[in-house]
Parts: C-alpha cells; structure tokens; sequence
C-alpha cells in the first residue's frame, strides 16, 4: 500500500471557528472522496506534541501507485468542473498546505488494533 500524507496549518478563521472546522472537514472528506474507489482509508491526526503543534495530518491510502495515478487522474477530471473546483478551493479558508508527501508500507508486519484477523 502507499499513503499520501498532507499536513494541514488551520488557518486563524479556522483556529477561531474549531467547531465550524471540524464539521467543515466532515462533509468536504463526503464530498471529496465520494466515488473515488481508488482511496481505501482516510485518517486525521492532530499533532498534539512536536514542532508542528496543532497541525493536522491527513492521510490518504491506496493499494498501489497506479491506483495513486488514477486517483490524480480523476481528481484532474473533476477540476475541469468549475462547481468542484470553486468548492475545492474554499480550502485556503480553512488551512494551508505545508506538506505533502507519499509513503509506503515497510516490508515488516504490522500488528495492532486496525489489523485484519
């Protein structure tokens, strides 16, 4: 599997309206992802320790490149939808994009609560 990782700064407007942001990122992640069969997971984690205090992470997890590259290509699709896009965008309301990066998974096993039995 591979995960696309974002790292999310909330905006002040975000900062000030937490409440707002949450349930803001709750109907963007339907709405985004919806009929996209390439994702298999989405997760959120909020840094609570660290040098990027209060930042969130987003992860997004495929079972492979090409479904990544599918994955680009629709999202390119939709773009080309000035509806989509105009609300794609209301993002740089809510936060900045500070990082963005592609992992895979190690050749070791994982264990844990998450794991098929």
């Amino acid at each position: 599997m591979i995960h696309l990782v974002y790292t999310f700064e909330p905006t002040e407007y975000a900062r000030a309206n937490m409440t707002e942001f949450w349930e803001w990122i709750r109907e963007r992640q339907d709405w985004f992802y919806n009929g996209i069969e390439e994702v298999l997971c989405t997760r959120w984690y909020v840094c609570t320790v660290g040098a990027n205090v209060h930042s969130i992470e987003h992860h997004v997890s495929f079972a492979d490149e090409a479904s990544w590259g599918s994955y680009r290509a629709e999202l390119k699709r939709r773009s080309n939808d000035k509806e989509w896009e105009a609300r794609r965008c209301e993002q740089e309301k809510w936060w900045y994009i500070r990082d963005a990066r592609l992992l895979g998974d190690a050749p070791v096993p994982s264990i844990g609560y998450d794991q098929d039995s």
